[in-house]
């Protein structure tokens, strides 16, 4: 099965315990995940700049 998540320059965003994180958690890669997670990348990329957020992907 393939997954997929949102990835960041490591230390970009921190976890609830304020420890750095280069990415967040995984998803099945199906098309309304990919739409959402798309969105959120593009946010970042917006927020932080450009390059600083994309999709990961994985064979789970």
């Amino acid at each position: 099965m393939q997954e997929i998540r949102v990835a960041w320059l490591f230390g970009l965003h921190e976890s609830q315990a304020g420890e750095p994180t280069a990415g967040g958690i995984w998803f099945p890669d199906n098309e309304a995940n990919r739409r959402q997670l798309e969105i959120i990348v593009e946010a970042g990329n917006d927020a932080c700049g450009s390059g600083t957020h994309w999709l990961e992907e994985r064979t789970a």
